[in-house]
């Protein structure tokens, strides 16, 4: 169990990193077409959506990062005075019933719609955009794909800890 919940960790870091590195790409996107508009009244469509698909998927991919470090928002109203085994015990309970099958209704509810997409080859509505929507809209299932996978990892770092 340790084994599998390792490599999808590795993963999901591997994944992160890459994140990093699309995050300093559009903030020095960014900085350009801000410079460019106010300095030389100069702008690009394209590139304004380049900087929307890198935030799409930052956020999109990102998701999975937060699920598998629990660093979302969180109200610990009750748990904060649970003892450790019972806080695993509802870790373990909530993965299994929202989470889990959340990712799983992710990927079923959004596989036709890309499917769909990926058959025309999509593109922007914007004249000037980028022909690339599908790719935009590939983004929610493996959305889903990555948040199934940090809630196994989740499940089996906490029966791992459950059984120590």
């Amino acid at each position: 169990m340790k084994f599998l919940s390792s490599r999808i960790n590795n993963f999901i870091d591997m994944v992160s990193k890459l994140l990093i590195g699309m995050l300093i790409i559009m903030i020095a996107i960014l900085i350009v077409i801000i410079l460019g508009r106010y300095f030389f009244a100069w702008g690009s469509v394209a590139i304004q959506e380049f900087v929307m698909y890198l935030h799409a998927t930052i956020f999109m991919l990102g998701i999975s990062y937060v699920c598998r470090d629990r660093s979302h928002v969180s109200i610990d109203i009750f748990s904060r005075n649970y003892s450790d085994n019972k806080r695993i015990k509802i870790s373990i309970f909530f993965d299994l019933i929202f989470l889990i099958p959340f990712s799983v209704f992710i990927i079923y509810i959004s596989s036709d719609m890309v499917f769909a997409s990926w058959d025309i080859f999509e593109g922007s509505g914007e004249s000037g955009g980028l022909d690339y929507v599908f790719l935009l809209k590939s983004l929610i299932p493996m959305s889903g794909i990555l948040i199934f996978l940090s809630g196994i990892s989740n499940l089996l770092d906490n029966f791992v800890k459950l059984k120590s």
